[in-house]
């Protein structure tokens, strides 16, 4: 098939991106022809991939490229006007050049955030899109019983989300890989700034909590110049700092090989690689794991009020303690094939 994704392909890597990049990579070791247009304000790092963060210029691309496609599928966190207004337009030029239109809603603030929306605007643009659209993707519970309430036909799934690690990246060699792959535990903080909510959580994690010898604390800094704040967190460590794992937000395969030995991955909100609420609001969330796939499912969001940042570490700590559910439950290790199926209807 000739398909055309649209969404955040950009670093910093965090699970939106992950599962597009994973989806992506399935497609093509399956022989599919794909064309990416990246929306994220951030540029992507892959010169095959095409930026287009401004709707003009997103305009323009879509349809340039959105042109004989078997299949165009959006994917978004769904709670940004420009946002919807992409994936409406993104819909109808599916619809106009008669290809399979496929949305993907990730979950981040949108089952909120949707019930809020202007019923002269942002209700009409959902009501438009989700109205065109050949199938609707929601990756929770919770974001699919919003989004239903757009519902005009019956043309919604629940799919859980799925990151894919290939063989290729765990094989990886290199002496901060090798140090994460020591490590039996392992929790990610990422798109860390100073000062935030995630970096008092940090601090206070490093500082006053006693943490297991078998623990490695992966550390993902939002900013490209960040040596000062990682020596701070270095320093704080004292003891422990052989347990701190940097890797780079824009470094791809040390953050899928980080995701792949992952218990815990503790980050700020965003939409499109872009940080929201990051001095008052985390995301934290518990993954579980099926041979090469992971799969995210709902976690806590933490919301600052006082000085809670001790609790908020005792809560992660208990999550990292709690062994996961079984993954049979899930069904996400079947993700993949049923967005295959989506496609071929």
């Amino acid at each position: 098939m000739n398909i055309l994704l649209i969404g955040n392909f950009a670093p910093p890597f965090e699970e939106e991106n992950l599962h597009n990049i994973s989806l992506l990579k399935k497609l093509e070791d399956d022989s599919h022809q794909c064309t990416i247009i990246n929306i994220s304000e951030n540029p992507s790092n892959d010169s095959r991939f095409i930026d287009a963060a401004k709707p003009l210029t997103f305009i323009v691309k879509l349809i340039r490229h959105g042109w004989r496609k078997d299949v165009i599928h959006f994917s978004t966190k769904g709670y940004l006007r420009v946002g919807l207004l992409k994936l409406m337009i993104s819909t109808l030029t599916g619809l106009l050049f008669r290809a399979r239109t496929v949305l993907t809603i990730h979950s981040e603030l949108f089952s909120m955030q949707g019930q809020m929306r202007s019923p002269f605007g942002g209700r009409q643009t959902l009501f438009t899109s989700f109205t065109a659209a050949g199938k609707i993707i929601c990756h929770d519970r919770d974001t699919y019983d919003v989004a239903s309430m757009y519902m005009k036909k019956s043309n919604f799934e629940l799919i859980p989300s799925f990151i894919y690690v290939p063989d290729e990246v765990i094989n990886t060699e290199s002496p901060a890989l090798k140090k994460l792959k020591e490590r039996e535990k392992v929790i990610i903080f990422s798109s860390i700034v100073y000062p935030s909510f995630v970096f008092e959580i940090i601090k206070e994690l490093l500082s006053n909590y006693p943490l297991p010898a078998d623990l490695g604390i992966v550390l993902s800094f939002a900013e490209k110049s960040s040596s000062k704040l990682r020596h701070v967190l270095e320093e704080t460590g004292g003891k422990i700092r052989d347990q701190l794992i940097f890797i780079d937000s824009n470094d791809l395969k040390g953050t899928l090989l980080a995701y792949s030995k992952a218990e815990i991955i503790v980050r700020p909100l965003s939409c499109e690689g872009t940080t929201y609420y990051k001095d008052f609001a985390i995301s934290a969330k518990k993954l579980m794991h099926h041979k090469n796939l992971i799969e995210i499912p709902g976690g806590l969001l933490f919301l600052k009020e006082g000085d809670i940042a001790a609790m908020c570490v005792c809560i992660i700590n208990t999550m990292l303690c709690v062994e996961s559910g079984p993954v049979a439950d899930s069904g996400f290790a079947d993700s993949y094939d049923k967005i295959l199926k989506i496609y071929a209807e």
